[in-house]
C-alpha cells in the first residue's frame, strides 16, 4: 500500500465571522465523562493516504513550516463515517461553523489561532508542560511541541475532532525539519516496530466537557502553560472554562488567550469575559495585544492574583 502526501501550499482556511447557532445542548453529551484518546497507528495511517495535506509558515520572523490536513477534506471525510458523532456529521450537512453545546467548531482553523502562534514566538516554551485548550487542529500544541515543550496535552469538546483532525495532524509534524520522508511511510520501512515517534511519546488526547476536564488529573497534574483561541464566544461556559483554568494552571503558570473582541450569535468576547474574570478575583486578566483590520481580534493573558503583573511581564519579556 502506497503512501503518499499531496501537497496544497494555499492559505489555511479563511476564519469566518464567529456566529454560533443557538441550538439547544445535548444534556447526555454534556454528561459523558472525559475521554482520553490512545494513538492507533493503523487509524492514523488511513486517514493520511486519504487525506489532502496543506503547508502553513507560522511564527514570526522565525517561522515554523505546519503541515495540516485540509479541512474541506476532512468535514466530507467524517460526513462520510457512519461512526462520527451525530451534532458534528449534523453541523457538516448543514454547513455550520458553531453548534453550541454540540459540535464546537473543532474542524476549522481560525485566524486568532495564527495571531497567537505569532505571539509565542516571543515565549519561551522549552521544558513547559502545555495544554492546548479547545484544540480543534491541534496547531497550537504543535507549535509547543516544535518550541521544545516538555509535554503537551490537547483537548477538544467532540472526540470526533480529536481522531480526525488533531491526532493526525501532530502525526504529520512528529518529523524533525531536516525529515523529508513522511512519517508513516518511514515508520513502515523498518523491520521491526519502532520506537514511539518523540513528539507522540509526549503528548496526550482527551475529548470532552470543561465541566470534568478541570478535574481530569484529579489534582495531580498542573500545566505551566495553556493555550487557548476562539474559545470564549460562548458566555454560558464561561463559568466551566473559569474552573478548568484554575483547576488545571500551575501557581506560577500563564494561560494565552487568543479572541475576537466579539462573538455575533452567542455574545461572547474579550471584554466580557475579562469582567467574569475580574468578579471571581481568582486571575490576573491583561490584554496584550490587539490587532484591528476589520473585526478586531485580541490576545490575553491570565495569571494567579497572588503571582499578579510580574509574573505576566517576566514571560512576556522571555
Amino acid at each position: 500500500m502506497e503512501f503518499k502526501f499531496k501537497f496544497n501550499l494555499g492559505p489555511a482556511e479563511q476564519p469566518g465571522t464567529g456566529e454560533a447557532e443557538q441550538l439547544p445542548a445535548d444534556p447526555e453529551r454534556r454528561s459523558e465523562t472525559v475521554k482520553e484518546h490512545r494513538v492507533v497507528w493503523e487509524e492514523l495511517e488511513r486517514i493520511l493516504e486519504d487525506g489532502i495535506v496543506e503547508e502553513v509558515e507560522v511564527g514570526g520572523p522565525d517561522p515554523l513550516c505546519l503541515r495540516h490536513l485540509n479541512v474541506w477534506a476532512v468535514e466530507r471525510a467524517l460526513s462520510l463515517q457512519d461512526r462520527a458523532e451525530a451534532g458534528v456529521s449534523g453541523a457538516i450537512a448543514r454547513r455550520s461553523d458553531l453548534v453550541s453545546g454540540v459540535y464546537e467548531g473543532g474542524l476549522k482553523i481560525w485566524q486568532c489561532t495564527f495571531d497567537l502562534i505569532e505571539h509565542l514566538s516571543g515565549v519561551d516554551l522549552e521544558g513547559r508542560r502545555v495544554l492546548d485548550l479547545g484544540c480543534g487542529a491541534g496547531l497550537l500544541g504543535i507549535v509547543a511541541l516544535r518550541r521544545r515543550a516538555s509535554e503537551v496535552h490537547f483537548q477538544d469538546y467532540n472526540p470526533s475532532v480529536i481522531d480526525g483532525v488533531t491526532l493526525p495532524n501532530v502525526a504529520l509534524n512528529e518529523e524533525e525539519k531536516e525529515e523529508e520522508e513522511p512519517p508513516v511511510k518511514r515508520r513502515k520501512a523498518q523491520a521491526s516496530p519502532p520506537p514511539e515517534p518523540k513528539p507522540l511519546s509526549r503528548c496526550r488526547f482527551f475529548s470532552g466537557d470543561w465541566s470534568r476536564f478541570g478535574n481530569v488529573h484529579g489534582g495531580s497534574f498542573k500545566y505551566d502553560v495553556i493555550l487557548s483561541s476562539e474559545t470564549l464566544y460562548n458566555p454560558d461556559s464561561y463559568g466551566d472554562l473559569h474552573d478548568a483554568l484554575s483547576s488545571l494552571l500551575a501557581q506560577d503558570g500563564v494561560v494565552y488567550l487568543a479572541t475576537k473582541s466579539h462573538y455575533f450569535g452567542v455574545g461572547g468576547g474579550i471584554h466580557l469575559f475579562e469582567s467574569f474574570v475580574k468578579q471571581k478575583e481568582v486571575f490576573y486578566f491583561q490584554t496584550v495585544k490587539v490587532i484591528d483590520d476589520g473585526l478586531q481580534r485580541c490576545i490575553a493573558t491570565m495569571s494567579f492574583l497572588q503571582q499578579g503583573p510580574m509574573l505576566l511581564n517576566r514571560s512576556l519579556q522571555n
